[in-house]
């Protein structure tokens, strides 16, 4: 039977078959296990794929939907070699429940893609599917896959994105996030929050700039587990932004091993430095101090200045009852 597959608006041409599930080969590529089976380098092998894959709850529970209702979605496979470039977890389904009945489950359904189809064009298909269909693949997934996309087909990182349907924004985060934890020797997808969290916390990132111990400490206690939560890592940046005394002391013992990240996040929380209607004091008084804003006020019309000093007059007033209610 024919069909076809569109793509990007270009039509390519399938047929479907079904197909014994014993030929078909698992997707080396596959983002699902390509970081964790490749950890001690080489290939991994069918045999390993596949028990990789039957160990995954997904799997499992994908297992006992296909034996109830049966299959929704027939395997997308290359022809020649019979790779299943999309729905190995469904190929992993079908080669436990083979073992259950094999004339039942001997044979399933596919779609047969011509043998010499580019890998630019799988990529497509599978990004299509996995990073803007049904977006099931994690972040960590999609930004392996993204990387490795990016290596074989050498096109430029706008035009790989915008043929998945995603932003060159989008895919550049996903790249940074999963190229510092390659440079960090930590590709566990469970971490992946983690690192995204501290990447794009701007506070931090100008810390650690200048304070690369301070760094080590946080993906030191990312890898260990010493940082319960991705949003722990926010109280990092909360106690760098308070500016205080009590913010750098904590901080200073926090890289230093002294305390824990929690501990030195209480501590500051404490001193009250964290409060947010200070912070705003504090964000308000850094603009008046401003030693430039006063010659600003030099060029502009009196008409503008009489608003502005009404402005301060009525600031001035309120400030005063705010201070005789503190007292």
């Amino acid at each position: 039977m024919e069909d076809y597959i569109d793509i990007s608006g270009t039509r390519i041409n399938v047929r479907i078959e079904e197909l014994p599930v014993l030929e078909l080969r698992f997707y080396e590529e596959n983002p699902r296990v390509y970081t964790i089976l490749r950890t001690n380098g080489g290939t991994p092998s069918q045999e390993e794929i596949e028990e990789h894959m039957l160990s995954m709850e997904h799997v499992k529970v994908l297992r006992q939907s296909i034996k109830k209702v049966g299959l929704i979605d027939p395997l997308i496979v290359r022809d020649g070699d019979f790779v299943v470039l999309e729905g190995n977890s469904r190929l992993a389904a079908y080669r436990k429940l083979v073992k259950e009945d094999p004339v039942k489950w001997g044979k399933v359904k596919c779609k047969i893609l011509p043998r010499d189809i580019e890998q630019s064009t799988i990529l497509t298909i599978l990004g299509q599917y996995h990073i803007v269909g049904r977006k099931d693949w994690s972040p960590f997934e999609q930004a392996g896959f993204l990387v490795r996309g990016l290596e074989a087909t050498k096109v430029k990182i706008e035009d790989f994105a915008r043929s998945l349907g995603l932003s060159t924004t989008n895919a550049k985060k996903y790249i940074e996030v999963y190229g510092y934890m390659k440079e960090q020797n930590d590709l566990n997808p469970m971490r992946w929050s983690y690192y995204e969290e501290f990447l794009k916390n701007r506070a931090i990132k100008n810390v650690v700039k200048d304070n690369p111990e301070l760094e080590e400490k946080v993906v030191e206690d990312i890898k260990t587990g010493k940082i319960h939560e991705a949003s722990d890592i926010r109280k990092l940046g909360d106690i760098v932004k308070s500016k205080s005394k009590a913010g750098k002391k904590a901080l200073a013992q926090y890289r230093e091993g002294k305390v824990s990240l929690e501990k030195a996040y209480e501590s500051v929380k404490e001193s009250g430095v964290l409060d947010e209607d200070l912070q705003r004091i504090r964000r308000f008084k850094e603009f008046i101090n401003d030693p430039d804003l006063e010659d600003k006020f030099d060029d502009i019309n009196d008409d503008l200045k009489n608003k502005i000093n009404f402005e301060i007059n009525a600031i001035m007033k309120r400030l005063k009852a705010i201070q005789s209610k503190l007292k």
